[in-house]
């Protein structure tokens, strides 16, 4: 099986910026979570590098971005019609974090800045309804977060799966072809520390030291993966 994952990290790619690693990361996180008789193709959509058609690939993840979906950007609307494209022809398609709020927007729901700041580092959540790839069962789930957008209204077709008094949709389900959610299964722990150096400056005090100290606790990131990959091969 062949899965695509859209790359919407902009980065400059003659640069030493911390965010260039995220496809690498991402391609580690795949290889731990999937068979080898699945492929990985990386299209850097910030890039203008796009798939030629939905039928490239047997299914679709759109990836973690710096940007919000507000943002004027050619190919953040090129995104969201992939999407749109995605949920009519029922094709299997993930979103996390950006890609989650991509999904959401695209599909007639609602993005907006959080009222309650960032939403970072490692944070709790609660699992509110079960699909039939989400084995092994959690009740509650940990991941590494970095967002100062959230969806606020699923779309009409959306099924909540998880959310928690930060976020109150952090994991939706659109039929049984769509799966998307606000925390970061593929954020490693270098990628986080990166992130926080870099953003330390945008961060209250107390914001930063809340990430900081959160950094070293242990995450659900192998058992989303394992969800991600049964998703996928029960779509």
């Amino acid at each position: 099986m062949k899965i695509g994952l859209l790359n919407a990290y902009a980065y400059n790619p003659g640069s030493e910026d911390f965010q260039q690693e995220y496809g690498p990361m991402f391609q580690r996180f795949f290889r731990e979570h999937f068979p080898s008789d699945f492929i990985l193709e990386e299209y850097n959509v910030t890039q203008r590098s796009w798939p030629n058609s939905l039928q490239e690939c047997d299914g679709w993840i759109i990836g973690a971005s710096q940007h919000s979906v507000h943002d004027k950007n050619s190919w953040i609307t090129k995104l969201m019609e992939f999407a749109c494209a995605c949920h009519f022809n029922q094709k299997p398609l993930i979103g996390i974090g950006f890609g989650h709020q991509v999904i959401a927007h695209a599909l007639g729901g609602e993005v907006n800045k959080s009222r309650k700041g960032w939403g970072a580092g490692v944070r709790d959540f609660k699992i509110r309804q079960q699909k039939p790839w989400m084995t092994p069962e959690l009740t509650g789930c940990s991941l590494n977060f970095s967002h100062k957008d959230q969806v606020d209204m699923l779309p009409g077709e959306a099924t909540l799966l998880a959310g928690d008094g930060f976020c109150l949709h952090q994991m939706y389900a659109v039929g049984d072809h769509v799966l998307a959610l606000q925390g970061h299964p593929e954020y490693d722990q270098v990628f986080m520390q990166a992130w926080l150096s870099e953003n330390k400056k945008n961060l209250t005090e107390a914001c930063h030291e809340q990430v900081l100290a959160s950094l070293g606790q242990p995450t659900d990131s192998s058992v989303v993966g394992d969800w991600m990959r049964q998703f996928f091969m029960l779509t």
